[in-house]
């Protein structure tokens, strides 16, 4: 009887020889795809080291269709192998791979709520209900965004491990040659969260003034009567930081990411004939920070399409003229050249500036809600909420969506601009001037 051909991919007989090396050297013969007979080899210090290495170029002969994969058992080991290859492969379909930081977060949700919670259940039990459960679990302790942070790096856990084989992606149990396995993501069967609705931010001029006035001359005299020696906060940093916040609208990181090259100054001739000088602002990066770098300008905003010129306000001119007036390079320690720097000379982390604005914060929280100002919602944030909503109360939506470097004016009505609540006003004088004459 003659004997069955070997499928495709399967390794025939194993050979073994030792070179003069001491290297021990496993061939075999292996049918690619197209079922022509190959002769892969690998080597190695021991049998085993040979055998592994002859697999892999037999995976690579046949082609990454046949190639085997690797199995997974727990939770725990699906989230290792996920944070090493999923995002830092060399795939040449992926265009962009995930930054740094993005997979930095994701490595502390798995740290800090995944793995304590889940880490050795086998990947093949986590069902459904059993995954819904630990996201109520999640939303209870921690908070209702927390969970949906832990509902997305499960679903691409999960998604990726279908990718790799180890779940099939339709039908209900599925029994394989290593056992049975989930068939489905069952994490995209929980319920998403429901965060709280958008807290929309508005802020007058004399509000703003006021807040000003508290930083600037209010704060530092209160703060040398409690504490007549030691460090005292950096309150002209933070008042410069609110006006460029307010004039540019870009996110907490991206003001201190600001470079020597990426302000501009124009003369500009007024219709009465005078001259006014008016700045320029290249919004075209933001400092982050990572575990293996540490804090660095990234060159680009939250998305590289992002990337744009804004035209500042008198207001913020001043403070940007002001900066650029006063710095001086050092190549040495601040090699991007961003104006806002340390009395060290070094790049300004984004996480002092927001320290400052919370101990502002709790300094004047009553004088704050005299003003009518909710001392808890005033963030960096909240300011490029006050700017969208005064960008597009005077002038449209659309350009409030291209000073915020959103793609589409449903992201800025949605979350930083309310629409307007009679907007009706503006249909009725069209509609008077398309019918006029019909009530004759």
């Amino acid at each position: 009887m003659a004997r069955p051909k070997r499928a495709v991919g399967e390794l025939g007989k194993v050979t073994y020889s030792v070179e003069p090396n001491g290297l021990v050297v496993a061939r075999a013969r292996v049918f690619d795809g197209s079922g022509k007979e190959r002769r892969p080899y690998g080597s190695g210090a021991t049998e085993a080291e040979a055998l592994a290495s002859l697999q892999e170029a037999a995976d690579v002969v046949v082609g990454r269709v046949l190639a085997r994969r690797v199995e997974l058992t727990t939770i725990a080991e699906l989230a290792e192998r996920w944070l090493k290859v999923a995002y830092h492969d060399d795939d040449p379909r992926v265009l962009r791979q995930r930054r740094e930081q993005t997979v930095d977060g994701y490595a502390s949700v798995i740290r800090a709520h995944i793995l304590p919670r889940a880490g050795a259940i086998p990947i093949t039990d986590m069902t459904a209900d059993r995954a819904d459960g630990l996201l109520m679990d999640v939303a209870r302790e921690k908070t209702v965004m927390t969970a949906n942070k832990v509902r997305n790096v499960l679903s691409l856990m999960y998604d990726w491990a279908i990718q790799q084989g180890l779940f099939s992606a339709a039908g209900s149990i599925q029994q394989t040659r290593h056992g049975a396995v989930v068939v489905a993501n069952p994490i995209r069967a929980t319920r998403r969260a429901d965060e709280p609705s958008t807290v929309y931010f508005e802020l007058d001029a004399v509000q703003v003034k006021y807040i000003l006035h508290l930083i600037r001359e209010v704060w530092p005299e209160r703060h040398r009567a409690r504490f007549p020696v030691g460090r005292r906060p950096n309150f002209k940093l933070l008042a410069d930081y609110i006006l460029i916040t307010l004039g540019t609208s870009e996110r907490t990181a991206e003001p201190i990411a600001i470079r020597f090259q990426d302000v501009r100054f124009e003369a500009v001739e007024q219709p009465d004939g005078s001259l006014t000088m008016e700045a320029l602002v290249w919004v075209g990066g933001t400092m982050v920070r990572t575990r293996s770098r540490g804090l660095f300008r990234q060159d680009s905003p939250k998305a590289e399409r992002q990337k744009r010129w804004v035209r500042a306000p008198q207001f913020a001119a001043k403070v940007l003229s002001e900066l650029v007036a006063n710095h001086v390079p050092n190549p040495e320690l601040n090699p991007d050249d961003v104006l806002f720097t340390s009395e060290r000379g070094r790049p300004r982390d984004p996480s002092a500036v927001s320290q400052l604005m919370r101990m502002f914060r709790r300094e004047f929280e009553p004088e704050l809600l005299a003003i009518g100002v909710d001392a808890e919602h005033l963030t960096f944030r909240s300011l490029r909420k006050a700017v969208a909503a005064a960008v597009s109360g005077m002038a449209g939506v659309e350009v409030a969506r291209d000073l915020l470097g959103h793609s589409d004016e449903s992201i800025t009505e949605g979350h930083y601009a309310k629409r307007p609540e009679l907007i009706v006003d503006g249909a009725a004088d069209a509609l008077d001037k398309v019918f006029a004459g019909t009530d004759a």
